[in-house]
């Protein structure tokens, strides 16, 4: 039962993730809602805020044309064959497509305390995915490394979520360095691949730091939105956004550098730079309206979950940091 689960339980932590923990977080599935709940305004209206573009309808049977029907739904062979009006119904379809956009390249491996960026990525990433199948949505994803993308195609059963489950902890045990190596894609390469995958009426979501999330990404994310629902989940660490007052050693594995309590200057200069990174990926957000979720990966991410899909709890609006 997920009320006998202690939270801790399912928390992840350190700088490589687990299947085990990852598959665990299947317990809070059932209180997860992906998409908001809204009331119904006609019988042929379905229960999700999320849009649902292109068809995204079964067809269900004809009938005679009543005042207030659709004239786009009048079926006219039907209507030619027996000289009255009819009107074709669709029965909204109730499952559809989830797609995890999961940035899992080098500046990902990176964390002050708790757990990497990736680490708190995949916990997000299979809460998600778990939290569709148990809705009966078919869950697909793509696993973004600097050397490519895994792609697992939506299905609607348990091995679409186990196989990104392994693709997740295959890719971020495969990093060893927050500095990317010559040759790695940018943010704009993944989004280009979501539109090649992503159906029409396909819900989206994008974990990432959003460190390179800028105006190259814009033509792209355009085009996603056009077809399919996009939220946005931005993971990072404080650290990353400001440096302490003390005296600290920094390292990529490789070099260390000590930044003493004289470097204020050099701190600041850093923390106004991160700001207008971060601010240039709200911008780029409300142009296109889409929902910017933070959340902190030096924070468990089970409560933040909770907290913003929990189904006791409003739906996220358009928050932006």
């Amino acid at each position: 039962m997920v009320e006998s689960l202690n939270h801790r339980e399912l928390e992840l932590s350190g700088a490589y993730p687990e299947v085990a923990p990852l598959i665990r977080l299947r317990h809070i599935a059932r209180q997860l809602r992906l998409f908001k709940p809204r009331v119904n305004r006609s019988d042929q209206s379905g229960n999700l805020l999320t849009r649902y573009r292109g068809r995204g309808m079964n067809f269900e049977e004809v009938r005679y044309y009543q005042p207030g029907d659709d004239v786009r739904s009048i079926d006219w062979r039907v209507t030619a064959r027996t000289g009255k009006t009819h009107t074709k119904l669709f029965q909204e379809e109730r499952e559809r497509p989830v797609v995890i956009l999961l940035d899992l390249r080098s500046p990902m491996f990176f964390g002050s305390q708790n757990a990497f960026k990736s680490v708190a990525a995949c916990s997000i990433a299979s809460a998600l995915c778990w939290a569709g199948l148990q809705h009966g949505d078919r869950i697909g994803a793509l696993i973004f490394s600097d050397q490519g993308v895994n792609t697992v195609r939506p299905r609607r059963s348990h091995h679409a979520v186990l196989a990104a489950i392994h693709g997740m902890v295959d890719s971020a045990t495969s990093l060893d360095s927050p500095i990317a190596a010559d040759g790695s894609q940018p943010l704009s390469a993944l989004l280009e691949e979501a539109r090649r995958v992503a159906r029409p009426g396909s819900a989206v979501f994008l974990i990432s730091d959003c460190h390179d999330l800028d105006a190259s990404c814009e033509q792209s994310l355009y085009l996603l939105t056009r077809h399919a629902d996009l939220q946005i989940l931005r993971v990072s660490d404080p650290l990353e956004q400001q440096l302490p007052d003390q005296a600290v050693t920094i390292s990529d594995g490789r070099q260390r550098t000590f930044l003493g309590k004289g470097k204020q200057a050099l701190k600041q200069q850093f923390a106004r730079h991160q700001h207008q990174i971060r601010e240039n990926a709200a911008q780029l957000c409300r142009r296109l309206h889409l929902p910017l979720l933070d959340f902190d990966n030096t924070q468990p991410v089970v409560p933040k979950l909770l907290s913003t899909y929990g189904d006791r709890q409003p739906a996220p609006g358009r928050r932006h940091a």
